[in-house]
């Protein structure tokens, strides 16, 4: 949508085919539950796209606290602001509005389920076929997984999550980021379709207690499950849960979710190309909250390659030199979430030590979920993560 919108204001004639109707989305279950850094936010505005500025309560920070079994205080602990605000907008709000912003523009929707076999039709009506379809399994065999790129083989989480209201002042205004040895938590202020609410993600590794959420029946099973959880592996942030409730019966979710790096250009039948993007293209798990960054960040990147283009067609090399602009950005955030699915080796826990008694070292990390392109220079080498806490010593 944001690539849509963006190209419409360019002059491009684009149409969008989406399953449901900005109604349905509206209504519908709850999609995912994402923070935007500014970094991704900047492509909104700059797009004119920002319509919740005013409505979304801001995500002033990082909360980060590591917890041992038994122990009722985490044994790590700190808080640091962000340089600038984030933002968390429920999707179904968002993508709704931006239907709706789409079509009051003039641009085409239809309303259908696009199968790989149904991009064939398409790639012959139009000059250029995109492939949004978020992390899907249908069209893993159009996109190769680059197994260079891609380390897991299958989930490496439970995830689950639910929007909890009233959105209470005594709720960090931030992400809260949790680790135990059983997984890991999250929570942050959003702006829902019902307005002001606070979601709470779980992330446990796969046969552990954390691995519990197959058998919810509703949100109020989930609500049960989640509150017996947070009791047990992450005690210290229990209040959440007391005095509020689900905000809905369909503000909660579950399931897994496989990371993994496509080939962006697929070949159909009779030769045409497509190209792969957002999740379709790079999927990242939850746990380091890219997902809806990189969206933005492939969007941003998608619309300068082709108004670079001009009159030339959309040939492959027009394509992998698109997903190449992207993948500059992308990189980092594969990294980083990939190597947070394992648990931290010495150097990081030091890091997350220092950072409890460094200001300094809590808002260099907090300020990698905005731009994670300091992590693969920091974090990932030992010998210079150690170094970086010595000069500060």
């Amino acid at each position: 949508m944001l690539l849509a919108l963006g190209l419409q204001r360019h002059g491009y004639e684009m149409t969008v085919i989406a399953e449901r109707t900005a109604e349905e989305l509206r209504t519908g279950r709850v999609i995912s539950n994402q923070c935007i850094f500014e970094r991704a936010l900047q492509h909104e505005r700059s797009q004119g796209l920002n319509f919740w500025d005013e409505k979304a309560p801001p995500v002033n920070g990082i909360a980060f606290g590591a917890g041992q079994p038994g122990v009722p205080e985490p044994v790590i602990r700190w808080e640091s602001p962000l340089e600038q605000p984030a933002q968390s907008v429920d999707q179904r709000l968002k993508m709704s509005d931006w239907l709706t912003e789409f079509a009051r523009r003039g641009g085409e929707i239809r309303h259908d389920r696009v199968e790989p076999d149904g991009l064939a039709a398409l790639a012959r009506e139009f000059d250029l076929v995109l492939v949004a379809a978020g992390r899907g399994p249908q069209f893993g065999r159009l996109f190769a997984r680059r197994p260079e790129l891609s380390p897991f083989t299958g989930p490496q989480r439970a995830i689950a999550l639910m929007y909890l209201t009233p959105n209470q002042p005594e709720f960090y205004q931030g992400v809260t980021f949790a680790l135990a040895p059983d997984g890991e938590w999250f929570s942050l202020p959003v702006l829902s379709v019902t307005g002001p609410v606070y979601g709470v993600y779980f992330s446990g590794y796969l046969g552990g207690p954390l691995d519990c959420w197959d058998d919810i029946r509703d949100v109020e099973h989930f609500f049960e499950v989640a509150t017996k959880a947070v009791d047990r592996h992450f005690p210290w942030l229990a209040p959440i849960l007391r005095n509020t409730a689900p905000n809905g019966p369909l503000d909660y979710l579950k399931g897994k979710v496989t990371p993994v790096v496509r080939d962006p250009v697929g070949t159909l039948d009779f030769g045409a190309k497509v190209l792969a993007m957002g999740d379709t293209a790079v999927t990242n798990d939850p746990i380091a909250g890219q997902g809806a960054n990189m969206a933005a960040h492939c969007a941003a990147a998608y619309q300068q390659t082709i108004l670079d283009q001009g009159d030339r067609p959309f040939d492959e090399e027009f394509m992998r030199r698109a997903f190449d602009r992207f993948w500059q950005t992308a990189k980092h955030a594969v990294r980083f979430s990939n190597d947070l699915l394992s648990p931290p080796p010495p150097h990081v826990l030091a890091t997350f030590q220092a950072a409890q008694e460094n200001p300094v070292v809590a808002h260099r990390f907090a300020a990698l979920f905005n731009d994670n392109s300091d992590y693969t220079a920091w974090l990932t080498d030992e010998k210079v993560a150690m170094a970086y806490l010595a000069s500060l010593a």
